[in-house]
């Protein structure tokens, strides 16, 4: 969590730091998932399978974790601060990234720990792939319509000497 900071720009900074390190995530979950979806067409040995899932669940709740505990808290305290009326797309956005949460987390319990059927695998997968795109909508509509929009104001007001 970050530190108070009554500086809008040092704000916005700490945010955006935030921000990057997590999409960096995303992408290598991303990266991970794309990797087991083209490789459950080829013969991959169980083995090597059952590694790509156990890191493609550890990426899923950390990802998801960072983004309830972290990402999402600052960006509502960051839209909290600028009393611009913006938590009102949080708060129609949240519910819906709440659900796909759900289905992630469902996902990494079936998975984590077990062998999948292969086909149960592939159906899962893909469920999970459009849960993951819907999801990845709802956060960058989040962060466009908090973080983005609150970038620009400050951007806008001149410095004083």
């Amino acid at each position: 969590m970050l530190t108070q900071n009554h500086d809008p720009q040092q704000r916005l900074e700490a945010v955006e730091h935030l921000l990057t390190r997590w999409l960096k995530e995303r992408r290598a979950l991303l990266g991970v998932y794309t990797e087991i979806v083209v490789t459950l067409d080829y013969s991959l040995d169980d083995e090597a399978l059952e590694q790509r899932q156990k890191t493609l669940c550890e990426l899923l709740v950390d990802y998801v974790s960072v983004g309830h505990f972290e990402v999402f808290h600052e960006l509502i305290n960051e839209a909290e601060s600028f009393a611009d009326g913006s938590c009102v797309l949080a708060e129609k956005l949240m519910p819906a990234i709440g659900a796909t949460t759900e289905v992630i987390l469902a996902y990494e319990e079936k998975y984590a720990e077990t062998r999948g059927h292969l086909e149960k695998l592939k159906r899962d997968l893909s469920a999970l792939g459009e849960v993951l795109e819907s999801r990845f909508v709802l956060e960058d509509q989040l962060i466009a319509g908090l973080h983005n929009r609150h970038r620009r104001l400050v951007r806008q007001v001149p410095k004083t000497a």
